[in-house]
């Protein structure tokens, strides 16, 4: 390299060296211009309190990971990063970890079941089993699951409790156990009413979809003992031009 080459490069590295200082310097400036902040405390606040309060902060916020928690809301926010009380210059981003609630299950269905195949069915669904009600029951073998307090399919907490209703079979003679009536045809109630000494009340509604006179719905629902009361309720199809006493 000649000797004049060689001043050129110099001079470059110089102006270069010069440029790059004077960059770290401004840099420096810049962000230690910046005043210094104490951080909030962000934790059991939803999003959007937090995002309300970093407002006029100078703070940004960002969702790191999201976590189940049984005892805190979704949305809250169970840890943030940096902590809270500390000094950081503002422009700073707090990083949180949101609770996703609960861990949530679908209850199965434990009807027609057997009790210990319905409590299987909810230690594998993480439920628990409650209290184990006896009725009597004809539609329902002796031992089986009758109802459930929760429905089949419903969406619940980890660990929630089900109660259960179990056969207890045919009831014994005096006992008066409502069948199950709907869709079958009015006459066949007013038979059973009659052998039984139980008054029905009838009710009509207008349905061009289902068969006349038959049975929609009753009240109270099937296997209810209705020994004392011997008072039943059913809606009965009928049509506009088929208005007839029933």
């Amino acid at each position: 390299m000649s000797k004049k080459n060689f001043k050129v490069f110099i001079a470059l590295v110089i102006i270069g060296v010069s440029i790059y200082s004077s960059f770290n310097m401004v840099m420096n400036s810049l962000i230690h211009s910046r005043k210094e902040i104490e951080i909030p405390n962000l934790v059991g606040k939803s999003l959007y309190d937090a995002l309300d309060e970093l407002s006029n902060t100078g703070f940004g916020l960002i969702k790191n990971d999201e976590e189940p928690d049984q005892n805190i809301p979704a949305g809250t926010i169970l840890r943030q990063n940096p902590p809270a009380g500390m000094l950081v210059r503002e422009g700073k981003t707090i990083k949180v970890t949101i609770s996703q609630g609960g861990e949530t299950v679908y209850v199965p269905n434990l009807i027609g079941q057997t009790i210990r195949s319905a409590d299987i069915a909810l230690r594998h669904s993480t439920l628990v089993m409650g209290e184990v009600e006896r009725r009597f029951s004809t539609t329902i073998e002796k031992d089986y699951v009758i109802a459930q307090d929760i429905k089949a399919g419903q969406k619940v907490d980890k660990d929630s409790v089900v109660n259960i209703v179990v056969s207890e079979g045919v009831p014994p003679e005096g006992i008066i156990l409502l069948p199950n009536f709907v869709n079958q045809n009015i006459e066949e109630a007013k038979i059973w009413a009659l052998e039984n000494n139980v008054t029905l009340d009838i009710k009509t509604e207008i349905n061009q979809d289902i068969e006349n006179n038959t049975i929609v719905n009753q009240y109270p629902q099937n296997d209810t003992d209705i020994t004392n009361t011997k008072y039943v309720t059913l809606t009965v199809s009928t049509n506009e031009t088929n208005l007839q006493n029933l």
